[in-house]
């Protein structure tokens, strides 16, 4: 047996999409992204957890302190050094900033921020819209 929690955060953040691609999504816009954090164990702690909710906001911190308000750019991006010169914040990606790009950066994080609980991050699932997601699973 397998028990399984879910954490959801939130954010605001603009991005574009230019390395490669030429479509509508090469222009500046924003998006109510939501993220969710997927941990997992065999089994419970002494609390009756696989872990406490409460301890899996330090994600959430990371993504309010890093990417919440800001502009997701590829590090190519003529934009992002603009937009820096001016005072804005802005997160720089090695890759297009995607969702399926972001689920990899959140996924490394969140097995960086949990590495010493005794619990497996299972995975990370990034929506910039209500209808478009992408997911990691480990």
């Amino acid at each position: 047996m397998k028990y399984q929690v879910v954490k959801e955060f939130r954010f605001e953040a603009a991005h574009r999409i230019v390395k490669n691609y030429a479509g509508k999504c090469s222009h500046n816009h924003g998006h109510s992204w939501k993220v969710l954090l997927y941990i997992e164990n065999v089994s419970l702690d002494e609390k009756g957890m696989v872990l406490d909710f409460n301890e899996m906001k330090v994600l959430g911190k990371w993504i309010d302190e890093n990417l919440d308000h800001s502009t997701l750019l590829w590090e190519g991006d003529d934009f992002a050094r603009y937009l820096a010169s001016q005072g804005h914040k802005v997160f720089l990606t090695k890759e297009n900033p995607t969702s399926e790009h972001l689920a990899m950066i959140l996924l490394k994080k969140a097995k960086e921020l949990f590495k010493e609980k005794k619990v497996k991050v299972a995975g990370i699932e990034v929506s910039e819209t209500c209808t478009s997601a992408a997911k990691i699973f480990v």
